[in-house]
Parts: C-alpha cells; sequence; structure tokens
C-alpha cells in the first residue's frame, strides 16, 4: 500500500490543504467482511455511535445513540439504511490488524513532511448515504484518507471570523466539544473537495471545516497526530484561555511558533501542575438506539431530534 504527498508537502504542511493520493481503497482490510469484523472485535465501549441533524446555521450539536447486542454486520446494515456515522478512534491501539497501516500513514507523513510524528491516532469512519457532520474543528493536526465511497468536505481558515479565540480555548480547555456555530456567510470563504477513494487530504491545525456524504456507504480514516510546532500552538491556546478567564485578558491565537508561542508553552506546563484540571463535558446519555426492527434502523430512546 502506498502514498504520494504533493510535491511541495514540505513547504505547505500545515499551512494550507495538503492533497495526497493512496492504494488503502485497495486493501482487503476494507471490505465489508473485513468491516463487520472490526465492528465484532473493537471495543463496543469505545465505539462513537452518532447522527446529526440537517445542515443549517448556528451550532449543531451532534445526537448520541448506543447499539447494544448488535454484531458487526447488523452495524454495517444499519450504516447502509440509516442516518449513522460511527467513528472508531484509535483503531490502530485497540485492533491489531489495524496497526500495520498506521504506521504506513504516519512514517509516510514524517518523512514527507520532515516533521517528526508523535500521538498518533488512526480512527476508521463508517457513515451513512447523505450524512452531513457538523461544522466543527480539531485541536490536533488531522489527514483524512477516503477509502469507500464520496464525501465533500468544506474548509474554512483558521483566524477567529470562523472559530472565536474563545470558543477554540475552550475545547483545549476541555469546556465543550469540537462544535462551532455556522453562519452562510463564511461560504464564500470555504475551500470545497469532493473525496473520492484514493484520495487524502491534511489541513491547517484549527481549521474549521463540515462534511457531506455522497448517497453511498463511506468508509474515511480520519488520522489525528501532533507535531511538535502543532503541539506547542496547542500548550500557547490553553495557557491563553487560562489567562483570559484568570485575569480577563485578550490573548492573540498563536498562528506560528515564535518567542511568544513558546513562553506560553512553558508557562501551560506550569499551569496545568498547578492547576486543577476541568474535566470534559459529561457525555450525554444515548438519544436513540440502533435498532434493525425500527423503520430507519432507530429507535428514539429520550428526546427527538430537532
Amino acid at each position: 500500500m502506498a502514498i504520494q504527498w504533493a510535491d511541495n508537502v514540505k513547504d505547505s504542511f500545515g499551512r494550507t490543504l495538503v492533497p495526497a493520493e493512496h492504494s488503502f481503497h485497495n486493501s482487503p482490510l476494507f471490505s465489508d467482511a473485513a468491516l463487520a469484523a472490526l465492528l465484532d472485535m473493537y471495543p463496543r465501549e469505545h465505539l462513537g455511535i452518532w447522527t446529526f441533524a440537517e445542515h443549517g446555521e448556528g451550532e449543531e450539536a451532534p445526537v448520541r445513540g448506543e447499539a447494544p447486542g448488535l454484531s458487526g454486520e447488523e452495524l454495517l446494515d444499519a450504516v447502509r439504511s440509516g442516518r449513522i456515522w460511527l467513528n472508531l478512534r484509535a483503531v490502530n491501539h485497540r485492533v491489531s490488524d489495524y496497526a500495520g497501516l498506521s504506521d504506513t500513514i504516519f512514517d509516510s507523513l514524517q518523512t514527507a513532511t520532515g516533521h517528526r510524528i508523535f500521538k498518533r491516532d488512526m480512527g476508521v469512519l463508517i457513515s451513512s448515504p447523505n450524512v452531513h457532520v457538523h461544522y466543527h474543528l480539531d485541536i490536533p493536526m488531522v489527514t483524512l484518507f477516503q477509502v469507500r465511497g464520496q464525501k465533500t468536505v468544506w474548509f474554512y481558515p483558521p483566524t477567529s471570523r470562523f472559530a472565536p479565540d474563545e470558543k477554540v480555548e475552550a475545547i483545549v480547555l476541555k469546556e465543550q466539544e469540537e462544535g462551532l456555530a455556522f453562519s452562510n456567510d463564511f461560504e464564500a470563504d470555504a475551500r470545497e473537495i469532493l473525496m473520492k477513494p484514493g484520495m487524502a487530504v491534511s489541513w491547517p491545525q484549527t481549521a474549521p471545516h463540515r462534511v457531506s456524504n455522497g448517497g453511498m456507504m463511506n468508509v474515511s480514516l480520519s488520522c489525528e497526530f501532533m507535531t511538535l510546532p502543532a503541539l506547542l500552538r496547542a500548550n500557547a491556546l490553553y495557557a491563553n484561555g487560562r489567562l483570559r478567564r484568570r485575569f480577563g485578558a485578550h490573548p492573540k491565537r498563536p498562528d506560528r511558533v515564535d518567542a511568544t508561542t513558546l513562553g506560553k508553552a512553558a508557562l501551560a506546563r506550569i499551569l496545568k501542575k498547578i492547576a486543577r484540571e476541568p474535566r470534559a463535558n459529561t457525555p450525554t446519555p444515548p438519544t436513540f438506539q440502533i435498532d434493525p426492527s425500527a423503520p430507519g434502523y432507530t429507535r428514539m430512546l429520550d428526546r427527538t431530534l430537532r
């Protein structure tokens, strides 16, 4: 299995969208039978099961679900017929069959970019036709590999207009999840990419984005990781959040690694040692259950989708 990165990857990585080509869509690891087996092997307590409201302005909250007692094959059937988004995070650490593929990806990225790649997390995303993933951002660096199906991804600049500084800091501080409020005014500045099997793309850290599947089941690899510059920026954001909350400061978001970023990253290490870390928001109870006997494979539990 091979990956071909863009020729300018060293200069563009972390600054703009960086495309790549790969051959993972030809791997037997992503056949229907292999995916069903993966879902059976993956620890069910770590499986992210979600659905989303229709795309619109404002902040869209993903809706959490559960699938007690279902086999991997039944889960795949639900994905094909429902509006389900499965996230198998850190599959490289939890299912040994996929560890080698993860090493191939991250080692290739390390060689191509010249950056040491650590905190390696390869997730497998299996999602229904026409599902739209809400507008959000990630604190780690991310590269997305499209394996099956097609999806459109819209990317937005990593600036305060598209992701307010206070929101980004709140995500780093684990005060909230990754979702952001979307405005139709953002569209003029979006970069739109139709992802097909064999395509991959990496984008700048904390760049907001949203995703819309085509009319078929999708399988993608979401590869999260850190480089030293990315880790320094994340820690500087942590320090910014603490300074804003403790002293009413209005710190500038770190867009590059300079003396100020290094100083804030060092401050973050101290603050993390002396401050009581806030816990991430307690996950909301599942709202729906995947049920093969229900219409659309979904049976509501406590609430209805908005």
